[in-house]
């Protein structure tokens, strides 16, 4: 199993996983604030954002790049990072 990033080294634009399954979708970090994380990633052309505790996120295989890249289209980069209420 893949070592959680230590929350202290967590920042905008880094790409996270929330599980060590070799099918997951990459999140892009948009906004860190406390204890939460907002994520977001592309479905299509619209760009989802989610919530998420910021302790058990992990560093994205190469594997999991490539699978996400594939099933679900780019990966967001920093300048695509949209603002959420």
């Amino acid at each position: 199993m893949k070592k959680s990033i230590k929350h202290t080294d967590l920042y905008i634009g880094q790409l996270v996983v929330v599980t060590d399954h070799p099918e997951a979708q990459v999140y892009t970090v948009a906004h860190i604030d406390g204890r939460a994380v907002m994520l977001q990633w592309f479905e299509g052309s619209r760009t989802c954002s989610q919530e998420f505790d910021k302790y058990g996120l992990m560093k994205p295989t190469l594997e999991q790049v490539e699978y996400s890249i594939a099933a679900n289209g780019p990966l967001v980069s920093t300048k695509q990072i949209v603002e959420t209420v």
